[in-house]
């Protein structure tokens, strides 16, 4: 798999602030590219996220929402799934931080 689970939650569990932007850009898009077929709901909402850090329109309250939609998205997709359900969480209390 091109984008790699393990390596996403170990960045998020260090924290959003701890992540380049460019490596967080770069992240988005593999995983973007990865779930556009499988998951294209999950890849919408990474493509929003993408373009609002690339775009330089992202707030905190924007990110806030962006973030915790895909962790809701991420969560549902991923039931059952112990490491897709712990990114989602990762992802929800990330948005969580700046909300």
């Amino acid at each position: 798999m091109a984008a790699d689970l393990n390596a996403t939650i170990s960045a998020l569990k260090s924290g959003l602030t701890s992540i380049p932007a460019d490596a967080a850009v770069s992240n988005i898009e593999s995983w973007e590219n990865e779930l556009k077929t499988a998951a294209p709901e999950i890849a919408s909402a990474l493509g929003q996220l993408k373009a609002a850090l690339v775009n330089g329109t992202a707030t905190p309250d924007s990110l806030s929402q962006l973030l915790n939609s895909l962790g809701e998205k991420t969560s549902s997709a991923g039931a059952g799934n112990a490491q897709a359900e712990e990114l989602g969480s990762l992802l929800k209390q990330a948005g969580s931080s700046l909300g």
